[in-house]
């Protein structure tokens, strides 16, 4: 038997292996930088939010380099490019512009455009093909949108609990809203720590949106399947919806949040509300959890999943990796934070 030939991937990537190592030092340092940040030391104004914002675009870059894909090379230029003109337009707005100090910060972003533009390597070895092209229109069932064995199933669990952890901290915020206003009855508490750092990422919602793909959109289609039509299987999903949110968060109430010895709950405290079990749950928060679980049931999710169905591969591929850069981040500066010795 012939022994198999290795795998010609075609000419080497040569000084995009350097560029590549570049990316990956800048990606691990800003993430030790921020997860050593001490809350309340640090405020998020333009230049970090476009580190960050550039954090995303490297292990982006990072990855479209490592494929080889065609689109890596017009990713860079125009974000090189972006980089370039917005640092000059926010220095040259609050009075800080130099023409020395601009070059040497946007050097190396002048190396990316400069090389990416001129240079005949990234033509040669970046020829796989990328497209932002939709796929052609598919017939999507119910059930196509809830495959647990397959990879591409659980990439996008992954992409909804990072999103939605962020997502639901700015629906619980805008729900603390409503109870400021007095339209719906609750405890508002102006310190709570909602106010402050709206991409502090609660996981209970990320994890809340993955149950709800995972486990009740199954018995959504159960329903469906058994009861016909959409009024009964709706109403059955609402209910099974809003005991399983109730179930949840008793357990979650009596393992994190059982009252002081001063009788203080730590984390919430429903014992004025009508209807409340042990201060724990209450009937009104379980009926808004139900109908929000439904919403992501019904709605949401197959919405979203059917979208993420119609993408290439390669953009699949692609959003997760930036998805999971930018999760890294909030997860350094509002979870980790750790706190160096002075």
């Amino acid at each position: 038997m012939a022994a198999s030939q290795p795998i010609d991937r075609g000419p080497s990537l040569g000084f995009m292996r350097v560029i590549q190592v570049l990316f990956a030092i800048n990606i691990i340092a800003v993430l030790v930088s921020c997860a050593t940040l001490r809350s309340g030391t640090y405020t998020l104004g333009f230049s970090e939010v476009l580190d960050m914002v550039n954090l995303v675009f490297d292990g982006v870059s990072f990855w479209l380099i490592m494929q080889r894909s065609r689109g890596a090379r017009y990713w860079i230029i125009g974000f090189s490019a972006f980089n370039i003109v917005a640092g000059t337009i926010y220095n040259a707005a609050t009075g800080q512009f130099n023409v020395l100090d601009q070059l040497g910060a946007s050097a190396f972003d002048i190396v990316l455009l400069l090389y990416f533009l001129f240079a005949k390597r990234p033509r040669q070895v970046l020829t796989v093909e990328f497209t932002a092209r939709r796929c052609k229109e598919l017939v999507v069932r119910a059930w196509d949108l809830w495959q647990p064995r397959i990879w591409s199933f659980w990439r996008s669990m992954i992409i909804y609990f990072c999103l939605f952890s962020i997502v639901g901290h700015w629906m619980e915020a805008g729900f603390c809203l409503f109870i400021k206003w007095g339209i719906v009855p609750g405890i508002y508490d102006p310190n709570s720590g909602i106010w402050h750092d709206y991409l502090n990422p609660f996981p209970v919602y990320g994890a809340g949106m993955v149950a709800c793909a995972v486990l009740l959109f199954p018995i959504k289609n159960l329903l469906e399947e058994k009861l016909g039509g959409i009024a009964k299987p709706l109403v059955a999903s609402f209910i099974v919806n809003a005991l399983v949110c109730a179930v949840i968060e008793l357990v979650l109430g009596l393992t994190s949040n059982m009252p002081d010895a001063n009788g203080v709950y730590p984390l919430w405290d429903y014992s004025t509300m009508p209807f409340n079990f042990m201060g724990q749950i209450c009937l009104q928060n379980t009926l808004l959890f139900g109908v929000v679980a439904t919403l992501m049931t019904w709605v949401v999710y197959p919405a979203l999943q059917r979208e993420y169905l119609r993408l290439p591969e390669s953009m699949r591929q692609t959003f997760f990796v930036a998805v999971l850069v930018f999760y890294a981040i909030v997860i350094c500066l509002y979870v980790i934070n750790i706190t160096l010795p002075v």
